[in-house]
């Protein structure tokens, strides 16, 4: 297990259960997550939601009906899904909740799960050997099971520092390995990230991934898209009710246009088990 990642969640605490909540960008951002597999979830289905964090999506799934198992590396964020699961009263829908790696689903048997979400961009921290990780996703899910996933998108991060107006960081590209994260997508240790190395996809590379990890009928999506690099301006624009309606309408018929996808500040891709 990967201790880095453990202890950088464990201490996030329970700023992960706020992150989909804390503004109207982020609330977009999880809008379009749920939209993306909207039409794959039904009542009774088995969900692995590995990387569930501090259970937000776990909790969204099992107030639908399906039956959800929750897996995270962070034992702290897996105690804040508990506590959460307790007080929206949604035990029954629980089928168990595991502390592990998503390189190592061998607490499960081949084909125990109709979908398998990993949101968040759990997949992002895996520098190298993601194909083992598909290979796992693929072995638990049954036949014809939705495997849906978000990672950490390379031009879209630029695009949110741009909109934060993050002047050091364009001043000063050497420092901040600007020109290595455009070439391999890989962020590494780094004296002002408290993050742990992470990979920067983009969307032919994330495509690539589950096509050859033999996943059929892939779709991608950026998310949030058309709103990305924006969170200020989305946040004074949105006080208006309509201009909010206005900017969601455009995100949810933008956001899987192939030509869009690599502009989102987090890359969907979602394929099925033939």
């Amino acid at each position: 297990m990967d201790n880095e990642i453990r202890e950088f969640y464990n201490e996030y605490g329970i700023r992960e259960w706020n992150r989909l909540e804390e503004d109207i960008y982020s609330r977009i951002n999880f809008i379009l997550h749920m939209d993306f597999i909207k039409e794959h979830l039904h009542e009774g289905m088995k969900i692995l939601d590995a990387g569930c964090g501090a259970g937000r999506y776990s909790i969204e799934f099992a107030n639908m009906g399906c039956k959800v198992t929750l897996f995270d590396i962070s034992d702290e964020q897996l105690r804040i899904a508990q506590k959460k699961i307790n007080e929206q009263n949604v035990n029954h829908n629980i089928e168990g909740i595991f502390q592990g790696d998503i390189k190592d689903l061998s607490s499960f048997e081949n084909e125990s799960f109709d979908m398998i979400i990993c949101y968040g961009a759990p997949l992002s921290y895996i520098i190298d050997d993601r194909e083992c990780v598909i290979s796992e996703f693929y072995r638990v899910l049954k036949h014809k099971g939705v495997l849906a996933l978000s990672v950490n998108n390379k031009w879209g991060i630029l695009k949110m520092l741009l909109g934060n107006q993050n002047l050091d960081f364009f001043s000063n590209p050497e420092y901040w390995l600007l020109n290595k994260v455009m070439e391999t997508g890989d962020l590494l240790k780094h004296e002002k990230i408290t993050h742990p190395p992470r990979h920067f996809f983009e969307g032919e590379e994330l495509q690539k991934l589950l096509t050859d990890g033999d996943f059929k009928n892939i779709t991608l999506g950026g998310s949030p898209c058309f709103s990305c690099g924006n969170a200020q301006s989305i946040e004074e624009i949105c006080k208006d009710k309509k201009a909010l309606e206005t900017i969601i309408d455009i995100e949810l018929k933008t956001y899987t246009k192939r030509t869009m996808v690599d502009n989102g500040e987090f890359l969907l891709a979602k394929g099925i088990k033939e």
